[in-house]
């Protein structure tokens, strides 16, 4: 599972260094997809209904209506193509990298055995830690958005790292709910500030630039 893994990784730190909004979307079209093949990887029995529900989630949900939605609402309003989801800088990239670093220490720490668990925590923390890193440099509204699905996805990764010790059916359905409003809610968001203010590069901020 190691190289799903790491192309997950690529997958998170790719649409930081490529500035467009339609990089940012695929990419989290990309985390959908890959943590579903992540589940199947980790219980390919699928005997249960919440097993069936976890990969409706992150394939039609985080896979395909968060990304589709956001964009259908961006291409309606011809917004530019560019949007840094963190700052376009020598010291940004630095952090982002070294944070993928703190994130791989850390899961020595919360997972001792080598293996592919501890990889997977790894990766995880590393989607939470780049969220956060997005929504601390960023400003503007979909950027934000993009920051939380990001720390979303993560957040659904490391469930996927336990012994698959899920919730009652109803939990499980709750959280797929809480997902879709607010996909829905942002697409709602998006459309009602316009084309003027969505996806727009946020101003910089002040202070020295590498």
């Amino acid at each position: 599972m190691s190289p799903l893994l790491n192309t997950l990784l690529g997958v998170l730190l790719i649409p930081l260094f490529v500035a467009t909004w339609r990089t940012s979307l695929a990419g989290l079209s990309c985390q959908g997809f890959l943590m579903a093949w992540v589940a199947y990887r980790l219980n390919p029995d699928l005997g249960t209904v919440g097993d069936w529900v976890t990969l409706g989630d992150l394939v039609l949900l985080r896979g395909l209506a968060a990304p589709i939605a956001l964009y259908r609402v961006l291409r309606s309003q011809n917004a530019p193509r560019r949007n840094d989801v963190i700052s376009p800088n020598l010291l940004s990239w630095t952090i982002a990298l070294g944070v993928v670093l703190l994130a791989f220490n850390f899961s020595e720490s919360l997972v001792p055995e080598h293996g592919e668990r501890r990889t997977l925590v790894a990766v995880a923390a590393a989607g939470v830690l780049l969220g956060f890193l997005v929504l601390s440099t960023q400003s503007g509204p979909f950027s934000q958005m993009v920051g939380v699905l990001r720390i979303e996805n993560a957040i659904a990764l490391f469930e996927l790292s336990g012994a698959h010790e899920h919730g009652t059916l109803a939990i499980q359905l709750g959280q797929v709910a809480v997902v879709a409003v607010t996909i829905a809610l942002y697409r709602w968001y998006l459309e009602m500030l316009g084309a003027s203010t969505v996806a727009q590069p946020d101003s910089p901020v002040e202070g020295p630039t590498l």
